[in-house]
């Protein structure tokens, strides 16, 4: 009745204890209403007995000890395998002359005597209907039953990622014929929904994440994925759609090309190599069609790592879509930073570089999603020379055209959208060379920082802007060339089309036609 992997499945904040599952729910689980395993609903038995609940006594204990043998339910439509059967309902008859047939000839004991048949009780295995009602619920949400395209889609949120998923969204929803399918798997809000094209089909599988076990999701939408007609399934940072491929790949690939996108790895707090690449790409990689990549950095690390076959890759350069910029205006003494106030923004070293530079203006926008160093930010509000702006709702929002130059810290990356962005916007851009920022902020388009801890090297180069406009003007301008060649629209949409498998033949059409 207890399972200490359901446990820790569902409560995650007990993982991160130090009391081992069992005694979290002895101790003190049971009186937050948390179930000890997916046969057990601690609030649902409290409620159904007045008794227990008045004598405050654990559910589950009560139901071992004398629960089970009165007949009270562990969950809501459960039937108790040892409801008493003297009201009436005997023991079958063909199980004692079985019983009395194998006590003659093998074992003496299996006699039916008559406590044994007094004592007997019907079972019948306990029927779990949420993971079949979740499953209905999906399908309701789904105006048909054939897709040309599915993302897999962690939320949509105001990120970098999260505005690649929507260029896909847009992509594939403007062919002929595209019918598109968005599944967000993880909790939190999402408030770029709105921008998905009308008729794009959304199913939020985080909600229903508290009515059962991660394993039952991960089936759930395995079958949801099996029983659609899916011509292309697209993976951006959806773990739980991760984990469907890896389990019952084989199985959707039959019918269904399978596309995933990566971008960098992820750092944990000991400096190793984290994420999703190195996660599920060495299990899953001959399961996938292709696998997109915003820069050429990632994927050339991974195939040295891993032996990956080049062809496994294809490099997809992500456009800033039908945003214009304003004029620059007259020089400026400000400085821009935006993006995330998370660990990967490195903030801490945007704070070093505030302080050794207290004659600039800082205007910071962002706000903390992920993992957030809350005393880093509450240093930073302090800065006098620092404006902290809040969130923004895209790059669209920001007004580049009144800073000096743009300021970039972050310690990994693919190629991010803020970058390019910048650059499009013809303002003087200094970033980290980490990831894939270097190929668009080269030293001839830029003031790339290779050692990115060193806040010194970003004071340099902030200082060579401000003293040498017309340099730094000039590199801008290259950057801005750059961006206008490679991350266009057009280029974006005919790297799709010219993706084996990702459009259908029927769909593609000559660029003057879609």
């Amino acid at each position: 009745m207890f399972s200490s992997k359901y446990y820790y499945e569902q409560y995650p904040d007990v993982r991160t204890s130090k009391y081992p599952a069992i005694v979290h729910f002895i101790g003190k689980g049971w009186k937050e209403g948390r179930n000890p395993s997916r046969y057990f609903d601690t609030s649902f038995y409290l409620q159904s007995n007045s008794d227990v609940k008045n004598a405050g006594i654990n559910p589950l204990v009560h139901y071992i000890r004398h629960g089970k043998r009165e007949g009270r339910l562990p969950f809501d439509g459960a039937v108790t395998p040892s409801a008493p059967m003297g009201d009436g309902v005997p023991m079958p008859e063909w199980i004692v002359t079985e019983m009395r047939n194998m006590s003659s000839e093998i074992y003496p004991e299996m006699t039916p005597s008559q406590i044994k048949l007094a004592t007997y009780h019907n079972y019948k295995h306990p029927i779990n209907k949420k993971p079949g009602e979740v499953y209905r619920g999906f399908l309701k949400k789904c105006s048909g039953t054939a897709y040309t395209h599915c993302f897999a889609l962690p939320w949509l949120k105001r990120g970098g990622a999260d505005y690649v998923a929507l260029l896909h969204v847009r992509f594939a929803a403007g062919l002929p014929e595209g019918k598109v399918l968005v599944i967000l798997t993880e909790p939190g809000d999402s408030p770029w929904l709105e921008r998905l094209p009308s008729g794009v089909d959304v199913i939020d599988v985080s909600k229903e994440l508290k009515r059962m076990t991660e394993t039952e999701m991960v089936q759930v939408l395995a079958r949801l994925l099996l029983q659609l007609d899916i011509q292309t399934l697209h993976i951006i940072n959806s773990r739980l759609v991760w984990e469907v491929v890896k389990n019952y790949g084989n199985a959707v690939r039959n019918k269904t090309k399978i596309f995933a996108s990566v971008f960098c790895d992820d750092y944990d707090r000991y400096g190793e190599p984290v994420g999703y690449a190195r996660t599920y790409l060495p299990v899953c990689y001959r399961l996938l069609t292709n696998v997109f990549c915003d820069n050429s950095s990632f994927p050339a690390l991974l195939r040295k790592t891993y032996g990956y076959p080049e062809e496994l890759f294809r490099v997809l350069h992500s456009p800033i879509a039908s945003v214009s910029f304003a004029e620059r205006k007259a020089p400026s003494k400000k400085v821009l930073w935006a993006g995330r106030l998370d660990r990967q923004k490195r903030p801490d070293i945007l704070l070093k570089i505030v302080e050794k530079l207290p004659d600039v203006q800082f205007d910071v926008y962002g706000e903390p999603l992920l993992e957030s160093p809350k005393n880093v930010i509450s240093q930073l509000k302090k800065q006098k020379n620092v404006d902290m702006k809040g969130s923004f709702n895209g790059v669209e929002a920001l007004g580049f055209e009144d800073y000096a130059l743009f300021l970039y810290t972050s310690q990994w990356d693919g190629i991010p959208t803020m970058v390019i962005a910048a650059a499009l916007a013809g303002i003087p851009v200094v970033a980290s060379a980490v990831g894939g920022v270097g190929e668009v902020i080269s030293g001839d388009r830029g003031y790339p920082v290779a050692d990115y801890e060193n806040s010194d090297k970003y004071v340099e180069a902030v200082r060579m802007i401000l003293s040498d406009r017309k340099t730094a003007e000039a590199k801008a301008g290259k950057a801005l060339e750059y961006v206008m060649t490679v991350h266009t629209e057009d280029r974006f949409g005919g790297e799709l089309l010219n993706t084996p498998g990702y459009v259908a033949p029927s769909q593609k059409q000559p660029s003057g036609e879609r």
